[in-house]
């Protein structure tokens, strides 16, 4: 007998396991997600193991699906943040690539006649090379792109479906006559087949992608130019006011003159002061970086008109490695959020916005609490806006924290909104 039979289905499984965990979104923390990873491990290779020692390959290749792929599947569906079917697609793919690993192993095994241990060595070492490909060449750009598309996965699941079916029943024909020389061909041709249709519906979707990130940069460029567009306003006023008071400084010139000849010297310097006071056009320095110190400079004085407390401790330094537009951009969407979410509480309850922003040389911490309405929905850990059309603005946040590779959260809890976000920049 032998035992090193065991250590097949638990490459399978690990393989299996390993591309998920790279290419998947997980609703449970590290070590949870360990423990029932752990604990699927164990069963599944168990009983995979005890059926492959007591029966032999063809046995074991002929219930692979149901002692291997249906329990794996169900797993990651469970353990999956989505549960959708972005999922469906992820886990037909690496149902596939399991399949695909082991005909060329198998027949390299059959060929040096080593049995199970060429087997399982040959299977380690391909995955280790497509595991590096998927790793370093797929797996940012696959994960940016279900963030991006949400529909369709379904239809785009139809093909490695048909090809792990397809491979399925070769294995099927293999466990029947014994010979695997027979099926490793038509293997092959399928295996072929479905990398040049991935390859196809990559091109697609890098299309797809282009035209996603070329709308987003137009959105953002137009919300860009309405705040600077909006501030210009506002400097326009004050700069009209100030330009007022100078032209009557003459009037306030001879009207000063005439307090002092007169003697009333404690009325003049009050008025001074008041002319001090009025002449004040107030100027804030939130942080270094020019767009984002004038976006927070704008949202602060409306939400300061709109009588909402504002608290900003932000140090975002002049020069990162992100487009200004892009980063700006990001302030504007989260403040204007808190901002039109304390415009819902009526005025006699305490409304406030909160701003933190911390660089640490790597990474760029941002945070915003504000307070909020208790009815405020989650949909996927993502808050749904109440308007019509409404949301966008959210959906930029996600899309530009996922671009650089960050991480996003948004929670509510005692009448408080919080957001907080990660940038690698």
């Amino acid at each position: 007998m032998d035992y090193s039979a065991i250590c097949m289905p638990a490459i399978t499984l690990f393989t299996a396991q390993l591309t998920v965990l790279d290419l998947g979104e997980f609703r449970y923390r590290p070590k949870k997600l360990f423990l029932i990873l752990a604990f699927e491990f164990v069963f599944q290779v168990s009983v995979c193991s005890s059926i492959l020692l007591s029966f032999g390959f063809d046995i074991y290749a002929k219930c692979f699906f149901i002692i291997m792929d249906i329990p794996a599947f169900l797993t990651f569906f469970y353990i999956s943040k989505r549960r959708d079917l972005r999922d469906l697609f992820t886990i037909i793919v690496t149902i596939f690539l399991n399949f695909s690993i082991s005909v060329p192993s198998k027949e390299l095994s059959d060929m040096m006649e080593e049995g199970y241990s060429w087997f399982n060595i040959s299977r380690v070492i391909i995955f280790a090379l497509l595991f590096y490909f998927l790793h370093t060449q797929v797996r940012d750009r696959y994960k940016l792109l279900q963030e991006e598309i949400e529909k369709g996965w379904g239809i785009y699941s139809i093909l490695p479906l048909l090809g792990s079916g397809a491979l399925y029943y070769k294995y099927y024909a293999y466990s029947q006559n014994g010979d695997f020389s027979d099926v490793f061909f038509d293997c092959m041709v399928i295996i072929l087949i479905l990398a040049a249709v991935f390859l196809v519906i990559n091109y697609f979707f890098d299309q797809l992608h282009e035209k996603y990130l070329i709308q987003e940069q137009k959105r953002i460029l137009s919300m860009q130019n309405k705040a600077q567009y909006d501030q210009f306003e506002q400097f326009k006023e004050d700069a009209e006011k100030t330009n007022r008071r100078w032209h009557d400084m003459r009037h306030n010139m001879q009207e000063l003159i005439e307090l002092l000849e007169a003697g009333n010297t404690d009325q003049a310097l009050s008025y001074l002061k008041g002319q001090r006071g009025m002449l004040e056009v107030p100027k804030e320095e939130y942080c270094m970086h020019p767009a984002v110190n004038s976006i927070l400079c704008l949202w602060v004085e409306r939400s300061r008109k709109a009588q909402i407390a504002v608290e900003i401790k932000t140090d975002v330094p002049e020069i990162l490695s992100i487009e200004p537009m892009e980063l700006s951009a990001l302030f504007a969407n989260a403040f204007e959020n808190a901002h039109n979410a304390c415009l819902r509480l009526p005025n006699s309850e305490h409304r406030f916005i909160k701003v933190e922003a911390h660089y640490n040389g790597k990474r760029l911490a941002i945070g915003f609490a504000n307070s909020c309405s208790e009815d405020i929905h989650f949909e996927k850990d993502i808050p749904v806006s109440t308007k019509i059309g409404g949301g966008i603005g959210t959906r930029s946040i996600t899309y530009t924290v996922q671009r650089y590779h960050g991480t996003a959260y948004f929670g509510a809890k005692d009448n408080v909104f919080t957001a907080r976000f990660v940038l690698n920049i």
